[in-house]
């Protein structure tokens, strides 16, 4: 199939249209707004997406940046025109989510291999970093779950309210099986999630603040040092991947 590097020539030459969807093929940067550069997220080449903003009654303005809107997780972002190359893609038949958690609980061994393996590279905190080495708390978890074939949302407070879920702080953490989530902020907000990897142990990608400046392993049993002290002060819920996310089932 055609690769296109005058990506905005092909979108009006489709009049814009939001149901026509595009892969990647190329790794590119998500931002929060049109103008300013602040990452949300990365997103891997091969990934699919439909264009949102600009529409036909925009179609003679000149245009840098547009905002998609990504076919995995339903992810909104603004994406630089400058280096993208598209291809357009056909979306398939709906996927068969039979027995769903039953080939998701098989991959966990493989999921929490590839946590640790990136655990021992080099790498350090970065907000919005999904490809790697450099990884946020959900960027991690999510990349995790996507390079074994498995959807979840890309936040952490969205991957909570997707989960099935398990208990709250004051139960215990025994209950907890390998590839569990955690997440950890305040009533009000979820602010951070890590993978249970067993025996009170837990990856996760930590900020300078009050973590490890990456990725890192920590424990909920009988901590003693201030980084597990403060997160598992910090933890309000766990829980299970059961299935993938479909942000749109009238799509998939």
């Amino acid at each position: 199939m055609e690769n296109y590097k005058n990506p905005i020539s092909l979108f009006k030459q489709t009049n814009f249209s939001k149901t026509i969807w595009w892969k990647l093929k190329v790794n590119i940067s998500g931002y929060q707004n049109q103008t300013e550069n602040k990452l949300v997220t990365e997103i891997f080449k091969n990934r699919i997406f439909r264009l949102l903003y600009p529409n036909i009654y925009q179609h003679n303005q000149n245009f840098s940046r547009i905002l998609v809107q990504l076919y995995e997780d339903g992810y909104i972002c603004w994406i630089n025109l400058d280096g993208l190359i598209i291809e357009k893609y056909e979306l398939g038949k709906n996927m068969n989510f039979k027995n769903e958690y039953s080939l998701i609980k098989v991959k966990v061994p493989l999921i929490l291999n590839w946590i640790k393996d990136q655990a021992e590279k080099k790498n350090e905190y970065l907000w919005g970093g999904t490809l790697g080495p450099n990884f946020d708390c959900s960027g991690l978890i999510q990349t995790a779950f996507f390079k074994h074939h498995i959807y979840i949302p890309r936040d952490s407070y969205q991957i909570k309210s997707f989960c099935k879920h398990l208990f709250y702080f004051k139960e215990s953490y025994t209950a907890l099986q390998p590839g569990d989530l955690l997440f950890f902020g305040n009533k009000k907000r979820c602010e951070h999630v890590g993978i249970y990897k067993g025996d009170g142990l837990y990856y996760h990608s930590s900020g300078k603040e009050f973590g490890r400046n990456g990725i890192g392993l920590d424990t909920l049993k009988y901590p003693n040092d201030k980084i597990s002290l403060h997160y598992k002060s910090k933890l309000i819920s766990a829980g299970r991947i059961v299935k993938n996310y479909r942000w749109d089932r009238t799509i998939r």
